[in-house]
């Protein structure tokens, strides 16, 4: 038994195909399939149903392969302990950063991040808040950046950032003459909202007080992304709720944004790892980059009358 055939099952596991796992694993489709069946051989058990659909762990398969995920984080663990100890900050870091916070936070610290660190290879990945915790878990990912607390025992939570949530009003729009709203205006028709499956949807959801009447309009529009929001609301259509970091060039020119009363709701913004994550001086210095990258009252711990949403 060798690690290279735990990775080559891992990712067997993960593409369920033979090919994509090869291509993963940088070999040839019959290097991989003779890896595996010798390892199967050894064990003297099937680890996968070959089906014409792909191919799926057996029972016994499944608990293989989430042991050989453990032996495989063990052992790129003890090779980072080096690293660390001689002050090495090298190597992949993976990170996985949800659609609602990447394009205002990755852009303030990526290329710095390289800069600083020449021989770290980063590769970052939109993604919802599940895949990130699930990858995470596989030691698909090294950091995540999303809104805690995630209450899952197998993951460490770094909290960054408390950002506000603030109101985007067009100009047609009642709320639009007010100074401030609170959660109670927010059952005014016209809210536009992200789609599901995105955190933010199910955050401002929680905000409104009374739940949102419906609207009288003769068409619905969910979107995937903050800025399509912002533009529809900019052309005198509805209102929406946006975090902070979209609208910091905005905030002292633009009557459209508009803040909560006090306690503002936030959202906790954390990076998060795996308990076996050892690469702490690489934590420090994500954490260095993106807080001197944006304003002192968001950081966490800075929060006065606010309150936190989940």
């Amino acid at each position: 038994m060798t690690l290279q055939q735990l990775e080559y099952i891992v990712a067997l596991d993960a593409h369920q195909q033979f090919v994509l796992a090869a291509d993963k694993c940088c070999v040839t489709q019959p290097t991989l399939s003779m890896q595996v069946q010798k390892l199967e051989e050894e064990l003297g058990v099937l680890l996968f149903d070959r089906t014409r659909k792909g191919v799926i762990p057996t029972t016994v398969g499944t608990k293989v392969i989430e042991k050989a995920r453990e032996i495989l984080r063990a052992s790129q663990q003890l090779r980072e302990v080096v690293q660390v100890e001689k002050g090495e900050l090298v190597g992949d870091l993976r990170l996985g950063i949800i659609p609602t916070l990447a394009p205002y936070l990755v852009p303030l610290f990526l290329v710095e991040l390289v800069e600083r660190h020449p021989q770290l290879r980063v590769q970052v990945e939109e993604m919802q808040s599940a895949d990130i915790m699930q990858r995470l878990k596989e030691n698909q990912l090294d950091v995540g950046l999303l809104v805690t607390p995630l209450d899952d025992r197998q993951l460490r939570e770094i909290p960054l950032l408390e950002e506000p949530f603030l109101g985007y009003v067009s100009e047609g729009h009642s709320l639009y003459p007010q100074a401030t709203i609170s959660p109670t205006d927010l059952g005014a028709p016209g809210l536009w909202l992200l789609q599901q499956g995105h955190c933010f949807r199910h955050q401002v959801l929680n905000i409104c007080s009374p739940s949102p009447v419906a609207d009288s309009q003769p068409f619905t529009y969910e979107s995937g992304s903050i800025e399509t929001l912002k533009e529809l609301v900019r052309r005198n259509h509805g209102y929406t709720l946006v975090p902070e970091l979209s609208v910091l060039s905005e905030l002292d020119n633009n009557p459209m944004v508009k803040r909560f009363e006090a306690p503002e709701p936030v959202r906790e913004i954390s990076m998060v790892v795996h308990h076996g994550f050892v690469r702490l001086p690489l934590l420090h210095s994500l954490r260095e980059l993106v807080l001197a990258k944006v304003p002192e009252r968001l950081h966490a711990g800075q929060a006065g009358r606010k309150i936190r949403w989940r």
